[in-house]
């Protein structure tokens, strides 16, 4: 009788789980995957010395423009006027050509001879045009190299 008994209790405790820490957690036990965090985002952009919307009147930033040109000029001699004519992208080629050619033939000349005015030499000044998809009117900036 003590054979079966033990027989029956070795059976029952044969088809019992024992409790253990992924009885409560089945993750316990794995090694952790640890967090890496996404690379941060790079420099902001170069902001432009001036910004100025296409279309505004000469006698409101001709001023301005020259004060600024007068103290980059104080500040480094040989340096490098860049005038960017920014068209708002309309994903037609030929409307962006002619809006890009009408800034740069108004606005974006009217700045780049304020510029040589202010005391840039004409070597000293380079304009560029393009459509820019950051932008909702046209604009000119000006950057300093």
């Amino acid at each position: 009788m003590r054979i079966m008994l033990l027989a029956g209790v070795a059976l029952c405790l044969n088809g019992c789980k024992l409790v253990d820490q992924k009885t409560f957690n089945p993750q316990a036990g794995t090694l952790p995957k640890p967090y890496i965090p996404p690379p941060p985002p790079g420099p902001p952009p170069v902001p432009p010395l001036v910004e100025l919307v296409g279309g505004t009147p000469s006698e409101e930033w001709a001023a301005p423009v020259d004060r600024m040109v007068h103290e980059a000029l104080a500040r480094k001699p040989n340096i490098l006027f860049v005038v960017k004519c920014l068209v708002p992208a309309s994903g037609k080629s030929e409307l962006d050509q002619l809006t890009l050619v009408q800034l740069v033939q108004g606005d974006g000349q009217a700045v780049t001879k304020e510029i040589v005015k202010a005391g840039a030499a004409p070597e000293q000044v380079e304009i560029t045009a393009m459509p820019d998809s950051t932008v909702t009117k046209p604009v000119i900036r000006v950057y300093v190299q």
